[in-house]
């Protein structure tokens, strides 16, 4: 449900771009640049993806300090039955059926793709800043700062309804900004050929 609706909304925010007949005034974004933005992009999706197993399996407790776990880096983790995709429901529902061990295996997983997404969204805002896109690059920074903060925050206090929901909304944000950052690239290489753009522009026109 999670995916659907994020999906969803990346597909309008990406039709509203494409209808606005605005494309950014980018330079020719090299492809190693738009390789990197795709695959923060694929990240996101990913950590979004880890984060609804995290809360559909109410692992999101499972480990109530930071930086470690249960007061060890690598704690006790069961991931056979963490990601264990046909797990029954079972009659007791609430609150859900993992032990502690497969709980804290989500919950780390979580972590670990956090600390890899932040890696990589970095060296794409580096990257963005180099070719002259400092806002583009500062959007990002921020979107991935507040969306850390709010991570952080529902460890600290225990998961409040408000910040599980700005978390949520922080997803959000990020993914619409690897849309736009993927896009603005797409857009580079279509209007670095002239050409192609003109006998596009002609293909649309009403033969006789």
């Amino acid at each position: 449900h999670l995916l659907g609706g994020f999906a969803t909304l990346s597909l309008l925010f990406l039709l509203t771009l494409r209808l606005s007949g605005k494309a950014a005034a980018l330079a020719n974004l090299p492809a190693r640049l738009r390789s990197l933005a795709a695959l923060g992009l694929l990240l996101v999706i990913g950590q979004i993806a880890l984060g609804g197993w995290v809360s559909s399996n109410y692992a999101a407790v499972a480990c109530v300090d930071l930086p470690t776990c249960h007061g060890e880096w690598w704690p006790a983790m069961d991931f056979a039955n963490g990601f264990h995709l046909t797990q029954h429901i079972g009659p007791n529902y609430l609150g859900g059926q993992l032990d502690s061990d497969a709980r804290t295996a989500i919950h780390m997983t979580h972590r670990i793709g956090a600390l890899l997404v932040t890696l990589v969204l970095l060296l794409l805002a580096w990257q963005l800043k180099r070719h002259g896109l400092g806002r583009l690059a500062g959007l990002l920074v921020l979107a991935l700062a507040v969306q850390i903060s709010l991570g952080i925050s529902n460890v600290v206090f225990h998961l409040p309804l408000q910040v599980a929901v700005a978390h949520n909304l922080g997803g959000a944000a990020l993914l619409m900004t690897l849309v736009l950052i993927n896009y603005w690239g797409r857009s580079s290489v279509r209007l670095a050929s002239p050409a192609a753009e003109a006998q596009a522009g002609l293909a649309m026109l009403p033969s006789k």
